[in-house]
């Protein structure tokens, strides 16, 4: 999903550490590859459904079920 304006890359880092502030203090680790999905959702290239299913898949690797 595309958006239809551009952000520019100064909003998206700014989004960016509000959204990781919120999860440090909910004691959240927010990882490289959590960064990246969330860039670009941020920046259009990503619906949250797809967002939300590329966060799964990542978290899945990182923490493999027994």
């Amino acid at each position: 999903m595309a958006l239809k304006t551009s952000v520019s890359e100064a909003y998206v880092r700014r989004v960016l550490a509000e959204v990781e502030a919120g999860q440090e203090t909910a004691g959240a680790v927010v990882s490289e590859a959590d960064r990246e999905i969330a860039r670009r959702q941020v920046r259009g290239e990503l619906s949250g459904d797809e967002a939300v299913r590329e966060a799964i898949a990542v978290a899945l690797t990182r923490f493999p079920e027994k």
